[in-house]
């Protein structure tokens, strides 16, 4: 225990005292509010003694401990925070059971059973995550199977095979993918650059991957992490968008935002996992029309559950079935 004429381990130094009516200590986070008591008149408190006034001068009466707005706020984000990477690791738990389209079909399954090269199988990566854009994890899948009987071996697709394609027999091959016919065309231009500069294999870098035809920055995302186990940051679809806002991690209007946002909060261990975890979710039970919260283990604890009103997709179907019989009958 310290004395009375010490500072060194006590707890209440930091309590501050003044003559005034109303100061803030030293401290930041400490108010005080003080009363002084006005002398009388009479002659005999005139000759009080002077320690004895000073006494009843500076006698605090009521110590009010402020929060400063900085650490507040620290607070305030750091429960927020922890919230959202709850309902995140609980989501994680949840996809371990469950086996979604994007597990069967998602493009680190479109590589042919048979590859044993490593820069084909970076290739075809390549190829299949430049052909989901604008189209189900199915049908990509679908089109690669197709893309891998054009070659002669086990291999499956090769850059070798993309050339000696024409780009008719390779749009042939890829419908019903969305933009077939810019795709096929874009494969060849592809498979010419990857042939003359980088020696028969994908480029490493991001960058470099964002000068191919076709590929924009989630794609480039999606073959980095594929292809080279690169995290170069969280892949954000209209899955991983849409889950974002319902589940209170992001407050954003389109998927690069919500990207730069979940960024700020998801620790990079989660990054790489992130994307196929939550789409997974989204196809199955966080659906766009009718999400299953009744099922949804999440529930208790996202902010949007039983809140999402379909109603306006069936207006909306039902406005345009009108439509059509309108124009049908003219």
């Amino acid at each position: 225990m310290g004395t009375s004429g010490t500072t060194g381990g006590n707890p209440f130094t930091r309590f501050a005292y003044a003559s005034t009516h109303t100061q803030s200590s030293g401290s930041a986070d400490v108010k005080l509010e003080v009363t002084t008591q006005q002398p009388g008149s009479s002659s005999a408190k005139r000759g009080r003694s002077e320690e004895k006034k000073e006494a009843s001068l500076i006698r605090p009466t009521k110590l009010v401990k402020i929060e400063p707005a900085s650490e507040t706020k620290s607070y305030t984000d750091a429960a927020q925070s922890d919230r959202r990477l709850e309902l995140l690791l609980g989501l994680y738990e949840a996809r371990k059971s469950k086996e979604t389209p994007i597990d069967k079909f998602g493009t680190h399954a479109c590589v042919a059973p048979g590859v044993s090269n490593a820069k084909v199988e970076r290739f075809q990566l390549l190829v299949a995550a430049l052909l989901s854009s604008q189209t189900q994890d199915p049908i990509t899948y679908a089109a690669m199977q197709r893309l891998h009987q054009l070659g002669e071996t086990d291999e499956g697709l090769t850059i070798e095979v993309v050339q000696s394609t024409s780009e008719e027999e390779l749009g042939k091959a890829l419908k019903p993918v969305g933009f077939y016919h810019r795709k096929a065309h874009q494969l060849k231009r592809v498979a010419a650059i990857l042939r003359t500069q980088f020696h028969g294999d994908i480029p490493r870098s991001l960058d470099e991957i964002l000068q191919l035809p076709g590929i924009g920055p989630k794609i480039g995302r999606v073959i980095t992490l594929l292809a080279w186990g690169h995290v170069d940051g969280i892949v954000v679809d209209t899955h991983v968008h849409r889950l974002a806002q319902r589940l209170g991690w992001a407050s954003t209007t389109t998927p690069e935002n919500t990207r730069k946002e979940l960024e700020e909060w998801i620790p990079r261990e989660h990054w790489g996992n992130l994307s196929l975890a939550v789409v997974g979710f989204g196809q199955t039970v966080c659906t766009a029309k009718h999400p299953s919260c009744s099922k949804c283990p999440l529930a208790a604890k996202c902010p949007s559950a039983f809140k999402v009103d379909s109603s306006n997709n069936s207006k909306n179907k039902s406005t345009q079935k009108t439509r059509k019989r309108r124009i049908e009958n003219k």
